[in-house]
């Protein structure tokens, strides 16, 4: 994700041929773009990433549809999830709307507003199932979906072809063997890109690895293939990486490096977006959210070549692809009269009409089954079509990164110890001993058990 932090502050144009305009923009749901602002600010503080990195592009649009001045507040990640717990505690919000990553819900499910009486005029039906419910808990829907999507795993069909192998890995032993065969250095072209930097990056990689391994990182009931994320209690707190799930992820974490990129120790999320853009790695994992860089780049190697697969499965597990990405809420902390103005808002940012004009804009992201289904976004976003596809065959699930306030810290833990070993510090046995105890030590400090 960009370190870049970017204010931008739109300002209103009158005219006659603006009226002309307003008048005939009308978004999903019946809500007229015109009536939204009325000359009054909106204030946002939301993430570097496709769908807000979109909203940049058109913000100039985005204002004469809104009629008014529109403040985003785009930041890193770590920043953004900073700065929205700073906000919780002000006496009084000094944003209207925020966005909120899926994970994230179980920490700030306290302080954001219960949408549930305003979202009844919004079709959930239009909505996949997994992307819905993710943003409701304990009953309350808490956000609205705008780019909830999945870490999915691309694969160039030309190297493949030229390599002899006839389709996606399926499995992680697949995605090594199929490494190893494309990986030519001599050619600048790795085997396959990941997040393998310290911190975030890699913690958040183990997690969804080990969610491909069928194995949740804490103590969460099953629920046929999958766990359930809707009624966590105390006793599901208990960390679940030191076994043979957890052991035989970052034995697959540590096997990737041989075919990885220089670099890979640093690599985050846009490097490894980037460089597979560039050709330089045959396979990669990615939020199908930046698979525009190459879907929609013409003059990248990869354009045109690129087919997908869900998360490749460990011993024997279910494909399953992580559900992540960004849903809009409104703090409790807002004052009652800019929260019905918040609502609108975001009831125009997640219609059907903006989200397809996201993906004119390098956003390949569509939540709505309505949008999957336009040809026209699916001709420059082949990755919509994909993850349509994916969901409908329960392929998707969040349950890898449980709504817990002490995900971030079991993310840490693992992004730390997991580079520990990657970088040839620490054999994986210690790895995955050392994250349960500490993360056992954090669940212990917090009180569950």
């Amino acid at each position: 994700m960009s370190d870049t932090i970017s204010r931008l502050a739109f300002r209103l144009r009158q005219g006659a041929a603006l009226a002309v305009f307003l008048v005939s923009a009308a978004v999903a749901g019946g809500v007229h773009a015109e009536n939204i602002l009325n000359g009054e600010t909106i204030r946002l503080i939301v993430v570097s990433d496709p769908v807000f990195k979109a909203m940049q592009q058109i913000h100039d649009e985005m204002e004469k549809m809104a009629g008014g001045k529109i403040e985003l507040n785009v930041l890193p990640f770590d920043t953004l999830h900073q700065q929205v717990l700073l906000n919780s505690q002000n006496k009084e919000s000094r944003y209207d709307i925020i966005a909120v990553d899926l994970p994230q819900f179980g920490e700030y499910k306290s302080f954001l507003q219960d949408l549930t009486p305003m979202a009844g005029s919004i079709d959930r039906s239009d909505f996949q199932a997994a992307a819905w419910e993710g943003v409701v808990h304990d009953g309350k829907t808490l956000a609205i979906p705008i780019q909830p999507h999945p870490e999915i795993f691309a694969y160039r069909t030309d190297l493949f072809k030229q390599a002899g192998i006839d389709k996606g890995p399926k499995t992680t032993e697949e995605v090594l063997a199929d490494a190893k065969k494309l990986h030519n250095p001599g050619k600048n072209v790795a085997g396959i890109c990941w997040n393998a930097a310290r911190g975030t990056p890699l913690g958040q990689t183990f997690l969804q690895t080990l969610g491909a391994f069928g194995q949740a990182p804490i103590a969460l009931t099953k629920k046929g293939d999958d766990y359930d994320t809707g009624n966590i209690k105390p006793k599901n707190m208990h960390p679940t990486i030191d076994n043979p799930a957890g052991l035989a992820v970052a034995k697959y974490l540590a096997g990737l490096i041989a075919y990885s990129p220089p670099g890979i120790l640093d690599m985050a999320w846009d490097e490894r977006t980037r460089v597979f853009a560039q050709g330089g790695c045959a396979m990669t994992y990615v939020w199908s959210g930046n698979a525009s860089a190459w879907d929609a780049d013409p003059a990248s190697p990869a354009y045109g070549n690129v087919a997908y697969v869900p998360h490749p499965a460990g011993l024997g597990a279910p494909n399953r692809s992580t559900l992540g990405g960004w849903s809009l809420g409104i703090p409790t902390n807002l004052p009652k009269e800019r929260q019905q103005l918040a609502w609108k808002v975001i009831e125009w940012l997640t219609g059907k009409e903006m989200m397809i004009k996201y993906t004119e804009h390098g956003d390949c992201v569509s939540p709505r089954h309505s949008v999957s289904q336009d040809a026209a976004v699916v001709k420059r976003c082949p990755a919509v079509k994909a993850v349509d596809e994916f969901a409908s065959a329960g392929q998707i699930a969040s349950w890898q990164r449980p709504p817990v306030p002490e995900l971030q810290q079991m993310v840490d833990v693992l992004g730390t110890q997991m580079h520990e070993m990657i970088s040839g510090k620490k054999k994986p046995e210690a790895a995955v001993k050392e994250s349960q105890k500490l993360i056992d030590r954090a669940m212990h400090k917090a009180g569950y058990y």
